[in-house]
């Protein structure tokens, strides 16, 4: 074949490639009236190709039908990828937890972690309750704080043999003995339901504390069972009650618990507490 030739050849096949890609993403099926010209247009290259001995080789489709059948083919092999990714994204999540969690407890022996796996949450509360595969037969107890690596998930509400139900911070439920890690000043932090966008509120300091925005709001160690000094969230407002003589200020969970796969419940400490 000719240079010419061939490169005319070469710029056809190019030109149905990308119509038949444009078909292939053309998922409201706008551009189905063009699949029977396409067809035509590759049976005739092909010819084409072979009465002048080119060494080019079309796809061989015949048929309207058997253009469908390649896509859904190609439809098929690209769902079956994107599954693919999305399972090596949640595998390197989960690394990505496991490695953190290993360290902070390389960096406080003292802690005595167990770490879970996250199997479930409750389907009526999906946001306050999450399940661990962790139980009363691996020592978990009711009260345990929960933890992913540092920062302070929830609390075990409720055991099983196998597993147990962990609800977390924001639920209305909680309150925890907490303080501004700048400061010092103690007070109590209550959860504030899914109402409460997500957040907490630390009650009961000090009206002339002084506090800033983004500061770190970590356990007092107040709450039996519960070590000073983990982390709750971060500060982000605050506003001085006079009636109740008291700073009140909202703290940010530092946790997007529907994105946990990996947790470590505290069991104990070196201590004993």
């Amino acid at each position: 074949m000719s240079i010419t030739l061939r490169r005319t050849a070469i710029l056809a096949l190019v030109l149905v490639a990308v119509s038949l890609l444009s078909i292939l993403v053309d998922r409201q099926q706008r551009l189905a009236p063009l699949r029977a010209p396409i067809v035509g247009v590759l049976v005739e290259l092909e010819r084409a190709a072979s009465v002048l001995g080119a060494d080019l080789r079309l796809p061989s489709f015949t048929s309207e039908r058997e253009l469908q059948q390649e896509l859904e083919r190609l439809r098929a092999e690209r769902d079956a990828l994107l599954a693919q990714l999305a399972e090596a994204r949640r595998a390197q999540q989960e690394l990505e937890q496991l490695r953190a969690q290993l360290q902070f407890q390389q960096a406080h022996p003292g802690l005595q972690l167990l770490a879970a796996h996250v199997i479930g949450y409750d389907p009526e509360q999906p946001q306050r309750v999450l399940v661990i595969d962790r139980g009363s037969d691996d020592g978990v107890r009711v009260g345990m704080a929960v933890l992913n690596p540092n920062v302070l998930v929830g609390l075990v509400t409720r055991v099983e043999s196998d597993r147990a139900q962990v609800t977390v911070l924001t639920d209305p439920s909680i309150q925890l003995g907490a303080q501004l890690l700048d400061s010092g000043a103690e007070g109590i932090v209550y959860g504030r339901g899914w109402r409460g966008q997500g957040l907490l509120e630390l009650r009961h300091l000090p009206p002339d504390t002084p506090f800033r925005e983004g500061e770190l709001v970590v356990t007092s160690g107040r709450t039996v069972g519960i070590p000073a000094g983990l982390v709750i969230g971060v500060a982000v407002s605050g506003n001085r009650q006079a009636a109740e003589d008291e700073l009140r200020v909202t703290v940010r969970p530092l946790v997007d618990v529907r994105s946990l796969t990996t947790v470590s419940v505290l069991v104990g400490t070196t201590e004993g507490r």
